[in-house]
């Protein structure tokens, strides 16, 4: 960043269809709240993660580098 251009695109837009909301399965409640455990002293914690009941699926159909103009120009 500090050359002012990236050695590789700095990330990828994704475009997806979600799927009906539906309640999340035991197994999806743990691995979330298992992954969620680093976060647990933060302020935010149960705001954002603390009663996560419903899921989607998500169905990628489209992805693309990002383009950041000239920082990106020689990728």
């Amino acid at each position: 960043m500090f050359k002012e251009k990236f050695s590789d695109y700095p990330g990828v837009k994704l475009y997806g269809e979600l799927g009906e909301r539906r309640l999340a399965t035991e197994k999806e409640t743990k691995r979330l709240n298992r992954r969620m455990r680093m976060t647990k002293g933060l302020k935010g914690n149960t705001y954002l993660w603390g009663k996560m009941e419903y899921v989607r699926d998500i169905i990628f159909v489209k992805a693309e580098m990002i383009n950041l103009g000239k920082m990106t120009s020689e990728l």
